[in-house]
């Protein structure tokens, strides 16, 4: 059983670490699917560039922001170039303010108790099987961060979200030691 590598802080500090990491997990097998998160594009970037060569066809979670979804076109232009795929998705916050059920909300704040970073690469993983880019059951490696950059990186069974109980972590290969700081549960 690997080691889990812990960071001091929590960040975008630890972005190329985490990435090198994922490539050595990518390398010793086993995995179906890369899935990265990314607002801006840079994490995106440098995962494109580290993984070339290995014939990862990178799947790219951006967000959907209030000035238009994220990374830019230009970004995702050159991604889709290399052969990548980029898609955008609603963390699993916000789809409870949607639906009203507060199920996805208080998994999505158990995972943030582990870290932000552990968070995201759950929830993209989820929500990447749930629209259908990923198929239930793949091994995935999940590459995510706090706020930006990448601090975290896991491999999971993939699964949708309405079949959550099938959804499982397998290694976390590195996370932030002390997650960011700590958020209220539900905001006032």
């Amino acid at each position: 059983m690997a080691e889990i590598t812990y960071f001091e802080n929590a960040g975008s500090e630890n972005t190329e670490k985490v990435i090198h990491l994922a490539l050595e997990r990518y390398k010793a097998g086993g995995i179906d699917e890369v899935i990265v998160a990314s607002t801006y594009g840079r994490t995106a970037k440098l995962s494109a560039k580290v993984f070339t060569g290995t014939g990862v066809h990178l799947l790219v979670f951006g967000e959907v922001l209030d000035e238009g979804q994220s990374p830019s076109r230009e970004v995702c232009k050159e991604l889709e170039a290399q052969g990548h795929r980029v898609i955008w998705g609603v963390h699993l916050n916000a789809m409870s303010i949607f639906t009203g059920d507060h199920s996805a909300r208080l998994v999505s704040e158990a995972y943030y108790r582990i870290s932000e970073g552990f968070k995201v690469a759950c929830e993209i993983v989820l929500i990447a099987t749930s629209q259908g880019y990923l198929r239930a059951g793949e091994r995935v490696l999940a590459i995510a961060g706090t706020s930006r950059g990448a601090d975290t990186a896991i491999v999971a069974s993939a699964a949708p979200i309405t079949q959550f109980k099938d959804f499982e972590v397998h290694e976390i290969l590195c996370k932030p030691y002390r997650r960011a700081k700590a958020r209220k549960l539900f905001p006032s």
